[in-house]
């Protein structure tokens, strides 16, 4: 089967599943249109002419596993994208998963966002979230662990931190540190929740080049799980969404974690109908993000960084076709 009808099978599977009596939501429309212009390259008058087909029928299209998964995942996308959440939304997307034989903790993740409390669906998604905690930290040094299942780091880690102040300009480490500094952060300590967590998302902040905004938040995760589409970086981006655009929880100073807002749809600062993916040129981002992914010829998102500190990050990012990122009104941050 051509790559080009399984492109148009998706989107006419996404189209029919953002559609609750509405076509979809303005906002949702906007990603799915920016996914379909951007990844898929669908010209406009095609994508135009396009008409919705059913989850039966997609399923009956679509057989390969991996191309099966990341419907799911764009699904799961689009329907955060929905304010307020819908049952119905819920359902369709449920129904599709099961046509298509998958499951996970991301759509379950979905369906306690509509029978929770903000407490009770964040407390869950933490619990589902730590298990993958390990796999996301930085990779560097004996592989010693704490009393919470967390990697130990030793003294030389943080002596390595403490010194990319001073590394040559242009360097990773001293990339991170004007990261950091640039954005009001305190670099990672010995008395820091999760240090080696911290670390390695934000040397990805710095190698993709995105920063820590909302947007940038998002189409980090989106890069991350196209570079490599694993369960972890899978649950990274659900995080990210679940922050950013969905608003249940944010991330916490004394917790990992806190739940954020009011039961249904609890989007702080925005009155709870609009997410991160309302601002112009968002989609086209996340579209973009998705993309670059792809063109990665190796995973550098659980690499040792520190290792390659201080290598130039030109170089880091040449070494592992890292492209630049699409500029855009929804982030004027963005840092290449």
């Amino acid at each position: 089967m051509s790559s080009k009808l399984h492109f148009h099978s998706i989107v006419s599977g996404l189209k029919d599943l953002i559609d609750c009596g509405d076509n979809g939501t303005e906002e949702q429309i906007n990603v799915l249109k920016a996914i379909a212009l951007g990844i898929f390259k669908i010209p406009i008058e095609a994508y135009n002419n396009l008409e919705s087909i059913n989850q039966q029928q997609l399923a009956k299209v679509v057989v390969e596993p991996f191309i099966r998964r990341r419907y799911i995942q764009l699904a799961v996308m689009l329907e955060l994208c929905r304010h307020p959440k819908s049952h119905q939304q819920l359902s369709k997307l449920e129904s599709s998963a099961e046509e298509l034989g998958l499951n996970g903790n991301a759509l379950t993740v979905c369906r306690k966002m509509i029978d929770m409390s903000a407490l009770e669906a964040t407390t869950d998604y933490i619990r589902r979230y730590k298990q993958y905690f390990l796999v996301l930290q930085e990779q560097h040094g004996p592989e010693a662990f704490n009393h919470e299942g967390g990697r130990q780091y030793d003294e030389s880690f943080f002596q390595t931190l403490d010194s990319f102040s001073i590394m040559s300009p242009g360097s990773l480490g001293r990339e991170f540190f004007n990261f950091y500094e640039r954005n009001g952060m305190h670099l990672p300590s010995r008395t820091s929740i999760n240090p080696g967590y911290y670390v390695c998302h934000d040397m990805n902040h710095v190698i993709a080049g995105y920063e820590p905004t909302g947007i940038g938040e998002i189409c980090l995760g989106a890069f991350k799980l196209s570079m490599n589409d694993c369960d972890a970086n899978w649950m990274a981006s659900m995080t990210n969404f679940l922050i950013h655009e969905a608003g249940v929880f944010k991330p916490g100073k004394s917790a990992q974690y806190e739940p954020l807002g009011v039961d249904g749809d609890p989007f702080d600062g925005l009155n709870g109908k609009q997410g991160v993916m309302t601002l112009k040129g968002a989609p086209e981002m996340l579209a973009d993000a998705l993309e670059r992914g792809t063109k990665c010829n190796n995973d550098f998102s659980t690499m040792d960084h520190i290792e390659m500190a201080t290598v130039p990050l030109k170089e880091v990012r040449e070494k592992y076709n890292v492209v630049p990122p699409l500029m855009s009104v929804a982030d004027a941050s963005i840092h290449w």
